[in-house]
């Protein structure tokens, strides 16, 4: 029964073949046998060779090394091989004479002998000879290709390995990022919320330009602002109407609300208080000591709080809000003359904050 054979092809494949099988997978250079009761790999070509020389062949037989013969198509006008093998030619006086080699047959012969890789090869052919066959070049030593393939391999795992930490402190930043992002949100969500208004107000007049020049644009902001200026001099009664008028000039791109303009008044008055007359300052202390008596102690906490607040940080709305009513309650509560005495000092704090560059 004909021998087995495990063969192993070049991309990993292993299958049970027999010789004539063998023979199939010839072009695979990379491809191995392993023979029945043996352990060892050998190359393919290695193992048809060592088959074909072991089998018994007649005389004048050439040995078959398993490589496939490949034959060749005569060229249409010229002789074929065998034509030209035929041996000595006759003239018309009987006398023989040589067909020589030269010419297109000779060409064609050495075209065929250097296909072949027998360059030493003569232009004819005995009769019965074989056509010339094509020769698979040599198989790479394996060797080699696992060597490189290992080299290849290191590399790649290093690749892997720099491309997973780039990832990592990429994602660790935006982390961080988040974290801080949170724990300071009540910083510069104001000032974001503040420039994102700028600049989307910049945007719309630059998208609609007459919208923006519109004649009756001016007119729509007064009414705007007297609007806004009657509701803010009803809630904020610290404050005189000039002193409210002028903290709200001082925003150029909206008409701010009575908190704002609270918040805008507050932080004025704390740093131009240092501008006045130390008489005037100290009596504005006096009269902001009474404002604060007529609020329970938790509401003066709560106002103390929130100056503490205003030194870290940017306040938010609610937090105005909260401080504008406390304020308007204590003012309420003060004699008139305390009320405009008071209102006439923080407009001269204000003023002086405001001309010292603060918005």
């Amino acid at each position: 029964m004909p021998r087995e054979y495990k063969l192993r092809l070049g991309d990993g494949t292993v299958m049970a073949v027999d010789e004539p099988g063998l023979r199939t997978w010839v072009v695979d250079s990379r491809a191995m046998v392993q023979a029945a009761g043996s352990q060892q790999w050998r190359p393919l070509q290695e193992v048809l060779a060592e088959a074909a020389a072991s089998r018994p062949r007649s005389k004048g037989q050439k040995l078959d090394d398993g490589i496939p013969v490949i034959r060749l198509k005569p060229i249409d006008g010229e002789p074929s091989s065998h034509g030209a093998a035929r041996g000595p030619a006759h003239d018309e006086g009987g006398s023989a004479r040589t067909v020589r080699s030269k010419g297109p047959l000779g060409a064609v012969s050495a075209w065929v002998a250097r296909l072949t890789g027998r360059p030493g090869a003569s232009p004819s052919a005995p009769p019965g000879s074989e056509p010339s066959s094509l020769r698979l070049a040599p198989a790479e030593e394996e060797s080699e290709i696992e060597d490189l393939y290992e080299g290849e391999t290191e590399e790649g795992v290093f690749g892997v390995v720099w491309l997973w930490v780039k990832r990592l402190v990429l994602i660790a930043g935006f982390a961080v990022a988040a974290v801080v992002a949170v724990n300071t949100w009540r910083t510069w969500l104001p000032v974001v919320t503040q420039v994102g208004l700028v600049i989307f107000t910049k945007v719309d007049e630059y998208v609609h330009p007459d919208r923006a020049r519109a004649p009756r644009a001016d007119d729509e902001r007064q009414r705007q602002m007297q609007e806004a200026l009657q509701q803010a001099s009803g809630q904020l009664p610290h404050l005189s109407r000039e002193t409210i008028q002028l903290v709200m000039s001082r925003n150029v791109w909206s008409v701010p609300d009575p908190s704002e303009v609270f918040s805008r008044g507050y932080a004025a008055a704390k740093r131009g208080t240092p501008a006045l007359a130390p008489g005037e300052a100290e009596e504005l202390r006096t009269l902001e000591a009474s404002l604060l008596a007529g609020l329970r102690p938790a509401e003066r906490q709560r106002i103390r709080d929130y100056d503490r607040a205003r030194r870290e940080r940017a306040t938010l709305p609610g937090e105005d809000r909260e401080m504008l009513g406390l304020f308007a309650r204590g003012a309420r509560a003060l004699p008139a003359h305390s009320r405009e005495r008071l209102q006439a000092l923080y407009g001269k704090a204000i003023a002086a904050g405001l001309a010292s560059g603060g918005a």
